[in-house]
């Protein structure tokens, strides 16, 4: 009872930043596992064990977090729980082995260094989900992590995992009590929330500022598709025209337009035309950014890519993109690359292929759409734009490839309505919250059903003159429109990317060398 009692409480410690709470609890949320693993001996027996604790404690936190992407998909929490036994479960156990063999200082680093390659191969590979990545828990806390402009989200992963050994070795390992031990895990907790504070005054907003407007239409992720494309339209167009004269960027929601747009024709969309002839009227100076489903056609040629479908005109590729156009008439667009599995995309590997292929026979579609190559930024009155598409935004290292691409501010065109009213469209609002401090961008995000909203490049949530937030809650129709800071600097964070994950997997390869080589000789040369 008291080592379930003890996976609960990690759960749930873990939980916390992803709960609307706050992230600073997570600080020790992996203290119950420490002590659950020194209940274990390193006998194949409490290995089994441990490995069915450590797996109940990913589906606990995981289940306790992400339960209402049941509501787009049944199969999506079941497939997330299963990918992240994979990869942060085997490294967490990779842990537990070496733990039982090695010293604590090579134990140790394997944790650290193990959990965080694990959280960046889930974050990477075909199947990804990032959302639980440890450090997005402090996305209720941005006044504590603006050293994420240094290190990105995986610095947060590191000082829980590192703050959690300290306090651990305080509270349960080091007695009798003593206060010089005390030392360790109070500079690990208040040091980087001072430098935070500090980074959080020193920074100041550039003057250069650029109007947008975004746009909220509040149509129904379940019913749009019965909705007629002319009547999509005319409802953007119309909360379109409320954007002021001077706007330079009008920001509509992902898919929002209804028609298949074939990208060799873009001028003929009739939604498309509606929209912009009423942009044109009202703001004539605005870029209008827009998500729409897009057609690339190849022709009678080789099969191209593994995403292409085949009509008698040849082969062709669907996107999910963003278009950007421009007073001139000029199209820009971005295609995603990120994509949700099952709804936009599923994994190449060879046993996935087969039960898509078997799935496709029965006539289920899971969704193959066309993979971007480039993160396009989108340019208007000297002011250049990323417009990262819905799931895109989570990821850290993905969103500061259109920063270095140009992008001076950056906008979220996204579709959270699959979730219904629940936690989720609010986590993902939250979460832009960091991509900003990562990149010190200021973010416009128009969500079709919501939350939209302003974020600062400290990743406050922007006020209007009133003092009030400048958002769109759930199930409001309306626009924002607010003046963004543009800037042109880049971060350490947008500069090198993920970098902490880079270090630890050398670290991770180097203990585990180390500790073969120990294995071998029966000699450690971390002890004297």
């Amino acid at each position: 009872m008291k080592n379930f009692l003890l996976v609960v409480a990690a759960a749930v410690m873990m939980a916390f930043g992803w709960w609307e709470l706050t992230g600073l609890v997570m600080l020790g949320g992996f203290v119950p596992l420490l002590v659950l693993a020194s209940r274990h001996d390193s006998s194949r027996r409490s290995l089994w064990k441990m490995l069915g604790w450590t797996l109940l404690f990913i589906a606990l936190w995981y289940g306790l977090t992400i339960w209402w992407v049941w509501f787009a998909t049944p199969a999506g929490p079941i497939a997330a729980i299963f990918f992240a036994w994979v990869y942060t479960g085997l490294p967490f156990m990779l842990w537990f082995f070496i733990s039982k063999r090695a010293h604590k200082a090579l134990s140790y680093t394997v944790l650290v260094s193990a959990w965080t390659v694990g959280e960046w191969v889930y974050n990477t590979n075909q199947a990804s989900f990032p959302w639980l990545s440890t450090g997005n828990g402090f996305a209720h806390d941005v006044w504590a992590v603006q050293w994420y402009e240094w290190t990105g989200s995986f610095g947060g992963t590191i000082w829980v995992l590192v703050t959690s050994i300290l306090i651990y070795e305080f509270l349960i390992v080091r007695r009798p009590f003593a206060v010089k031990n005390l030392l360790a895990p109070i500079l690990s907790v208040v040091v980087p929330i001072a430098v935070s504070i500090a980074l959080y005054c020193k920074h100041e907003e550039p003057l250069p500022l650029t109007r947008v407007t975004i746009v909220q239409p509040n149509i129904s992720a379940w019913e749009e598709n019965s909705i007629p494309d002319w009547a999509k339209a005319t409802n953007l167009a119309e909360l379109a025209a409320e954007a002021p004269a001077d706007a330079r960027f009008i920001v509509m929601p992902e898919t929002t337009v209804g028609d298949m747009i074939d990208e060799d024709s873009i001028s003929f969309s009739h939604s498309l035309v509606t929209i912009t002839n009423t942009t044109k009227a009202h703001s004539p100076e605005a870029t209008v950014v827009v998500g729409a489903a897009t057609r690339r056609n190849y022709g009678h040629v080789p099969k191209p890519t593994h995403t292409t479908y085949s009509d008698p005109e040849g082969w062709y590729d669907i996107y999910n993109s963003s278009l950007a156009i421009a007073p001139s008439g000029r199209v820009d667009i971005h295609h995603k690359a990120k994509m949700v599995i099952g709804a936009e995309m599923m994994p190449t590997w060879w046993w996935i292929r087969g039960l898509q292929s078997m799935l496709d026979g029965l006539g289920f579609y899971a969704g193959h759409y066309g993979f971007g190559t480039e993160r396009t930024v989108f340019k208007n009155d000297g002011v250049t734009a990323g417009a990262g598409i819905c799931w895109e935004s989570v990821y850290g290292e993905y969103t500061s490839e259109f920063v270095r691409n140009g992008a001076q501010v950056l906008f979220i065109i996204t579709n959270d309505g699959w979730w219904g009213n629940t936690p989720g469209y609010r986590q993902h609002f939250d979460l832009a919250r960091l991509r900003a401090i990562e990149n010190r961008r200021a973010i416009a995000r128009s969500a079709n059903t919501g939350r939209s909203g302003f974020i600062d490049s400290r990743g406050r949530v922007m006020h209007g003159s009133d003092d009030s937030p400048l958002t769109l809650g759930w199930e409001e129709r309306g626009t924002l429109t607010a003046n963004i800071p543009v800037d042109h600097r880049m971060t350490v964070f947008t500069r090198l990317g993920d970098w902490p994950c880079r270090v630890s997997l050398l670290l991770l390869s180097l203990s585990i060398l180390y500790f073969i080589a120990y294995r071998i000789r029966r000699r450690n040369h971390l002890v004297q």
